[in-house]
C-alpha cells in the first residue's frame, strides 16, 4: 500500500482559531474524510496530516476542510495528487566471519524497512532447506547491520544461510542464500604430528 502527505493553509480564520482535516478520494465525490486536528490554527498557517492504505501510483482528488467554533467547515478547492506506491521490504545477506571448526558469524543488513521498523534473524542448516533459526533481534530500519553467532556446527562441514527481515504479522522477508565451511580440525592434527615428529628427528 501507498501513503501521502497532505497539505493545506488557513486562508481566513474568521477570528477565531480553527481546526482542519482532508477529504480525499478517487472521483471528485471524495468521499472519505480524514479526522479533525489542531485546535489552534489561525490565518496564514499551514497544516498537514499522513493519509495511508492508499493504492499506489493512482490519482486521487482532494481537498482541505477548516472550521471554528462559532461556523460551519469551509472547503478548500479540490486538487489532485498521486499516491507513490511503498518499495518492499529488502534485507541483505552478508559473508559469514568468525568462522572456526565449530562457531561462525552470520551478518546480514536491512536494505530497505519499507516504513516500518521489523525483526531480523537468520536461518541456517546444512542445506537450502536449513531447518535451524537464530533467535529474532527487534527494532531493525534502512541500513542497520546485524549479526548473531552459531555454535555447536560439525568441523570441516559446509553450511548455508541466510537473513531475514519480518514486519509483526507479514511473512519474512529472504536474503539471497550463502555458504561457510567450518575448519576441520583433522588439518589441525595433521599439522601437530608433522610438528611432532620434526621435534623427535631433531633430537
Amino acid at each position: 500500500m501507498a501513503q501521502a502527505t497532505l497539505n493545506g493553509q488557513i486562508t481566513d480564520d474568521g477570528g477565531l482559531p480553527c481546526e482542519a482535516r482532508f477529504e480525499y478520494g478517487l472521483t471528485l465525490a471524495l468521499g472519505t474524510f480524514t479526522p479533525w486536528f489542531g485546535g489552534a490554527l489561525v490565518t496564514g498557517e499551514t497544516f498537514s496530516q499522513v493519509v495511508t492504505g492508499l493504492a499506489g501510483n493512482v490519482v486521487y482528488y482532494f481537498r482541505a476542510h477548516a472550521r471554528n467554533s462559532q461556523g460551519s467547515a469551509t472547503a478548500g478547492g479540490i486538487m489532485l495528487f498521486s499516491a507513490t506506491s511503498q518499495a518492499p521490504a529488502e534485507v541483505a545477506t552478508l559473508a559469514a566471519t568468525g568462522i572456526t571448526e565449530n562457531v561462525a558469524v552470520l551478518n546480514g543488513q536491512v536494505i530497505n524497512h519499507a516504513g516500518k521498523l521489523g525483526a531480523v534473524r537468520f536461518e541456517y542448516g546444512g542445506s537450502t532447506s536449513y531447518g535451524n533459526v537464530t533467535a529474532w533481534q527487534d527494532g531493525f530500519q534502512a541500513g542497520n547491520a546485524f549479526l548473531a553467532a552459531i555454535q555447536g556446527l560439525s568441523p570441516g562441514a559446509a553450511y548455508h544461510f541466510r537473513a531475514q527481515f519480518q514486519h509483526p504479522g507479514s511473512p519474512p522477508v529472504n536474503g539471497a542464500d550463502m555458504t561457510f565451511s567450518t575448519l576441520s580440525m583433522v588439518g589441525l592434527g595433521v599439522m601437530l604430528g608433522d610438528d611432532l615428529v620434526a621435534l623427535l628427528e631433531g633430537t
